[in-house]
């Protein structure tokens, strides 16, 4: 289980200065990593997989760069470029005896994104609502090949289609997110990110999926002077058996799981950096469209982080 579609922040974290203002530039490098290897069914976890060795591995890296341009001070517009590199090991796809690894890596789905703050900036520098739309561009292969080791010797196979780079499919991408101070130094946070998918499976059989990502939480400045704050969150990610619109046909494993999330971020003039890391609290493998179960494997962090800077 992994969203492939993260929110963007646009830097607003309760001070005036956050906002970028017209005309201006932003650069980003997020880095994201998971190893997932624990399955469940449900919520029932399934510990005889690692206890027999079969359990399937997934070890993904992520980077996306993005930049972001400052239409007004309060419209902005994004385009995110993300590169892959992931590995699979497992036995049920070789030859059931011997663990053998498969790779997608490349080019992921390009996104543009346009966003607009819904009051002024220059009055709500203590609180404000952004919402985002943007497309979600066919660009990663959906195709990828690999060897995959049988019985009768090595054979070029598609990879899961939870390592490849692309789902096939163009999409529409919603977002909101908001900020409001609660106290001296504490703001409260919050992200919404849903990938609508609206054609229905691939040419090779997988279905093109729906995700969402929305994260609430509260962030505390422990050294205002030096930009360092500390943030406490839940984040809750998945992919829904059926799609919001059009069919829902193909392979897809449907899921969720909902986590703590505590973070780092630190800014200094032009430049912010942030890491937060998701501890998994419960995962939940849903039957997909037809109600037929299935399993899945989840990771139990995450790791996230990024740099910006602005020019």
């Amino acid at each position: 289980m992994a969203v492939r579609c993260g929110a963007l922040s646009l830097g607003a974290s309760g001070s005036s200065y956050s906002y970028l203002e017209k005309g201006g530039w932003q650069a980003s490098l997020a880095y994201r990593w998971l190893h997932s290897d624990r399955h469940f069914i449900d919520d029932s976890e399934q510990p005889e997989r690692q206890e027999n060795g079969s359990e399937v591995i997934n070890d993904v890296h992520t980077f996306d760069v993005t930049l972001t341009y400052a239409i007004t001070k309060r419209v902005s517009t994004a385009v995110t470029i993300p590169f892959i590199h992931q590995n699979r090991s497992s036995l049920y796809e070789h030859d059931r005896t011997n663990r053998h690894s498969m790779n997608g890596s490349g080019l992921g789905d390009v996104r543009l994104m346009g966003y607009c703050w819904l009051f002024s900036p220059d009055k709500h520098t203590e609180g404000n609502v952004a919402l985002g739309l943007g497309v979600k561009f066919p660009t990663g292969d959906y195709k990828k090949v690999d060897y995959r080791y049988r019985a009768t010797g090595r054979e070029l196979a598609y990879v899961d289609n939870s390592i490849q780079p692309g789902d096939g499919g163009w999409g529409a991408i919603l977002e909101i997110q908001a900020f409001q101070k609660l106290f001296e130094r504490t703001f409260a946070y919050m992200n919404g990110t849903y990938l609508l998918n609206p054609e229905n499976q691939t040419d090779i059989g997988n279905s093109i999926w729906d995700s969402y990502l929305g994260r609430l939480g509260v962030a505390y400045a422990i050294w205002p002077s030096k930009g360092l704050s500390v943030s406490l969150g839940v984040r809750g990610e998945g992919v829904p058996p059926e799609d919001a619109i059009g069919k829902s046909e193909g392979r897809r494993r449907p899921g969720y799981a909902i986590s703590v999330e505590p973070g780092l971020t630190w800014s200094h003039r032009k430049v912010s950096w942030s890491i937060s890391a998701p501890v998994a609290l419960y995962r939940y493998r849903q039957n997909n469209f037809q109600g037929n179960p299935g399993d899945a494997a989840f990771a139990d962090f995450i790791i996230l982080t990024s740099v910006t800077y602005r020019f």
